[in-house]
Protein backbone atom coordinates (compact mmCIF):
# COMPACT_ATOMS: atom_id res chain seq x y z
CA UNK A 1 0.00 0.00 0.00
CA UNK A 2 2.65 2.52 1.03
CA UNK A 3 4.73 1.79 -2.07
CA UNK A 4 1.76 2.49 -4.32
CA UNK A 5 0.98 5.64 -2.38
CA UNK A 6 4.48 7.00 -2.96
CA UNK A 7 4.15 6.47 -6.69
CA UNK A 8 0.59 7.65 -7.24
CA UNK A 9 0.54 10.54 -6.78
CA UNK A 10 4.26 11.23 -6.95
CA UNK A 11 5.72 12.17 -3.57
CA UNK A 12 7.14 15.63 -3.03
CA UNK A 13 10.93 15.17 -3.27
CA UNK A 14 11.66 18.51 -1.62
CA UNK A 15 9.90 19.75 1.52
CA UNK A 16 8.13 22.88 0.44
CA UNK A 17 8.45 25.85 2.58
CA UNK A 18 -0.38 30.94 0.89
CA UNK A 19 -9.45 36.38 -0.25
CA UNK A 20 -10.77 36.89 2.65
CA UNK A 21 -13.16 39.45 3.89
CA UNK A 22 -13.23 41.70 6.89
CA UNK A 23 -14.19 39.90 10.13
CA UNK A 24 -17.76 41.14 9.97
CA UNK A 25 -18.10 39.58 6.53
CA UNK A 26 -17.01 36.14 7.68
CA UNK A 27 -19.80 33.69 8.18
CA UNK A 28 -19.88 30.60 10.34
CA UNK A 29 -22.03 27.72 9.20
CA UNK A 30 -22.69 24.53 11.03
CA UNK A 31 -22.03 24.65 14.74
CA UNK A 32 -20.19 21.81 16.38
CA UNK A 33 -17.46 21.40 13.77
CA UNK A 34 -14.96 21.13 16.58
CA UNK A 35 -12.94 24.00 15.14
CA UNK A 36 -12.63 27.35 16.85
CA UNK A 37 -14.60 30.02 14.99
CA UNK A 38 -12.57 32.43 12.87
CA UNK A 39 -13.39 35.85 14.28
CA UNK A 40 -10.57 37.77 12.64
CA UNK A 41 -8.32 37.17 9.67
CA UNK A 42 -4.69 38.20 9.90
CA UNK A 43 -3.66 41.01 7.49
CA UNK A 44 -7.26 42.10 6.87
CA UNK A 45 -6.18 45.77 7.05
CA UNK A 46 -3.45 45.09 4.47
CA UNK A 47 -5.93 43.50 2.09
CA UNK A 48 -8.48 46.28 2.57
CA UNK A 49 -5.94 48.82 1.23
CA UNK A 50 -5.47 46.86 -2.00
CA UNK A 51 -7.28 48.04 -5.13
CA UNK A 52 -8.54 44.65 -6.38
CA UNK A 53 -8.96 43.60 -9.99
CA UNK A 54 -12.32 42.15 -9.02
CA UNK A 55 -14.64 42.09 -6.03
CA UNK A 56 -15.88 38.56 -6.54
CA UNK A 57 -16.68 36.60 -3.42
CA UNK A 58 -16.91 32.91 -2.69
CA UNK A 59 -17.87 30.80 0.30
CA UNK A 60 -15.22 28.29 1.31
CA UNK A 61 -16.23 25.16 3.19
CA UNK A 62 -13.60 23.64 5.46
CA UNK A 63 -13.38 20.80 7.96
CA UNK A 64 -9.68 20.57 8.77
CA UNK A 65 -7.64 22.41 11.39
CA UNK A 66 -4.94 23.12 8.79
CA UNK A 67 -7.40 24.86 6.45
CA UNK A 68 -8.80 26.87 9.35
CA UNK A 69 -5.35 28.04 10.44
CA UNK A 70 -4.30 28.83 6.88
CA UNK A 71 -7.43 30.88 6.24
CA UNK A 72 -7.07 32.79 9.50
CA UNK A 73 -3.31 33.41 9.44
CA UNK A 74 -2.10 33.27 5.82
CA UNK A 75 -4.91 33.84 3.33
CA UNK A 76 -5.28 37.63 3.55
CA UNK A 77 -1.51 38.07 3.52
CA UNK A 78 -1.20 35.94 0.40
CA UNK A 79 -4.20 37.56 -1.30
CA UNK A 80 -2.71 41.01 -0.71
CA UNK A 81 0.71 39.97 -1.99
CA UNK A 82 -0.84 38.27 -5.02
CA UNK A 83 -2.79 41.45 -5.84
CA UNK A 84 0.41 43.51 -6.11
CA UNK A 85 2.68 40.81 -7.57
CA UNK A 86 4.34 41.62 -10.89
CA UNK A 87 6.69 39.99 -13.39
CA UNK A 88 8.62 36.96 -12.23
CA UNK A 89 6.84 36.76 -8.91
CA UNK A 90 3.54 36.23 -10.73
CA UNK A 91 5.14 33.37 -12.66
CA UNK A 92 6.53 31.82 -9.48
CA UNK A 93 3.12 31.99 -7.79
CA UNK A 94 1.28 30.66 -10.81
CA UNK A 95 3.67 27.71 -11.13
CA UNK A 96 3.43 26.83 -7.43
CA UNK A 97 -0.37 27.13 -7.32
CA UNK A 98 -0.94 25.14 -10.51
CA UNK A 99 1.45 22.39 -9.42
CA UNK A 100 -0.24 22.26 -6.01
CA UNK A 101 -3.71 22.11 -7.56
CA UNK A 102 -2.61 19.37 -9.98
CA UNK A 103 -1.02 17.30 -7.18
CA UNK A 104 -4.14 17.62 -5.01
CA UNK A 105 -6.35 16.59 -7.95
CA UNK A 106 -4.25 13.48 -8.61
CA UNK A 107 -4.16 12.65 -4.92
CA UNK A 108 -7.95 12.86 -4.64
CA UNK A 109 -8.33 10.66 -7.71
CA UNK A 110 -5.99 8.09 -6.16
CA UNK A 111 -7.99 8.09 -2.94
CA UNK A 112 -11.28 7.74 -4.80
CA UNK A 113 -10.09 4.44 -6.31
CA UNK A 114 -10.68 3.01 -2.84
CA UNK A 115 -14.46 3.12 -2.79
CA UNK A 116 -16.00 3.65 0.63
CA UNK A 117 -19.25 5.00 2.01
CA UNK A 118 -18.94 8.80 2.31
CA UNK A 119 -18.70 10.21 5.81
CA UNK A 120 -20.12 13.68 6.39
CA UNK A 121 -17.51 15.57 8.37
CA UNK A 122 -18.55 18.59 10.46
CA UNK A 123 -17.61 21.80 8.68
CA UNK A 124 -17.65 25.58 8.82
CA UNK A 125 -18.07 28.17 6.07
CA UNK A 126 -16.32 31.48 5.52
CA UNK A 127 -16.82 34.12 2.84
CA UNK A 128 -13.66 35.09 0.97
CA UNK A 129 -13.03 37.89 -1.50
CA UNK A 130 -11.21 37.13 -4.75
CA UNK A 131 -8.97 40.09 -5.61
CA UNK A 132 -7.24 38.47 -8.59
CA UNK A 133 -7.50 35.18 -10.50
CA UNK A 134 -4.44 33.74 -8.73
CA UNK A 135 -6.14 34.37 -5.39
CA UNK A 136 -9.06 32.38 -6.76
CA UNK A 137 -6.65 29.56 -7.57
CA UNK A 138 -5.40 29.65 -3.98
CA UNK A 139 -9.00 29.29 -2.75
CA UNK A 140 -9.40 26.36 -5.14
CA UNK A 141 -6.28 24.72 -3.66
CA UNK A 142 -7.67 25.14 -0.15
CA UNK A 143 -10.95 23.57 -1.27
CA UNK A 144 -9.05 20.70 -2.87
CA UNK A 145 -6.98 20.23 0.28
CA UNK A 146 -10.08 19.93 2.40
CA UNK A 147 -11.55 17.36 0.01
CA UNK A 148 -8.32 15.35 0.21
CA UNK A 149 -8.49 15.64 4.00
CA UNK A 150 -12.04 14.25 3.96
CA UNK A 151 -11.29 11.46 1.46
CA UNK A 152 -8.16 10.37 3.35
CA UNK A 153 -10.03 10.41 6.67
CA UNK A 154 -12.87 8.31 5.23
CA UNK A 155 -10.46 5.73 3.87
CA UNK A 156 -8.41 5.56 7.04
CA UNK A 157 -11.55 5.04 9.14
CA UNK A 158 -12.65 2.19 6.88
CA UNK A 159 -9.22 0.55 6.77
CA UNK A 160 -8.47 1.27 3.10
CA UNK A 161 -5.31 3.20 3.98
CA UNK A 162 -3.27 3.37 7.18
CA UNK A 163 -2.93 6.29 9.55
CA UNK A 164 0.65 6.65 8.31
CA UNK A 165 -0.59 6.86 4.71
CA UNK A 166 -3.04 9.59 5.66
CA UNK A 167 -0.44 11.55 7.61
CA UNK A 168 2.01 11.36 4.68
CA UNK A 169 -0.59 12.59 2.19
CA UNK A 170 -1.67 15.52 4.36
CA UNK A 171 1.88 16.49 5.28
CA UNK A 172 2.82 16.61 1.59
CA UNK A 173 -0.24 18.71 0.75
CA UNK A 174 0.37 21.10 3.63
CA UNK A 175 4.00 21.66 2.65
CA UNK A 176 2.89 22.64 -0.83
CA UNK A 177 0.39 25.18 0.47
CA UNK A 178 2.93 26.60 2.92
CA UNK A 179 5.34 27.05 0.01
CA UNK A 180 2.89 29.57 -1.49
CA UNK A 181 3.26 31.70 1.66
CA UNK A 182 7.04 31.56 1.30
CA UNK A 183 6.86 32.70 -2.34
CA UNK A 184 4.61 35.60 -1.35
CA UNK A 185 7.05 37.01 1.20
CA UNK A 186 9.87 38.46 -0.98
CA UNK A 187 9.25 41.67 -2.95
CA UNK A 188 8.71 41.62 -6.72
CA UNK A 189 12.31 42.66 -7.42
CA UNK A 190 13.59 39.50 -5.78
CA UNK A 191 12.37 37.39 -8.72
CA UNK A 192 13.83 37.07 -12.20
CA UNK A 193 11.53 37.27 -15.21
CA UNK A 194 11.28 33.46 -15.42
CA UNK A 195 10.03 33.20 -11.84
CA UNK A 196 13.29 32.06 -10.26
CA UNK A 197 14.27 33.67 -6.96
CA UNK A 198 17.45 35.71 -7.25
CA UNK A 199 20.43 34.45 -5.34
CA UNK A 200 19.20 30.84 -5.24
Amino acid sequence: MAAVLEQTPEPDPHPAPGVASQPEQSIAATAGSGLKRIDRLTSDSRLSRINPESDAKTVLRYSSQFARNYIRSDYNFCAAKIAVARGGKVRALETALRETSDWLRKTEQWLLRHQVRPIELPHDLIELTITRPLAGLLVRCLTQYDRVYARATERMMTGKITGEDRARILDNAERRLKQVVQICMPDNDQYDFDGERRGQ
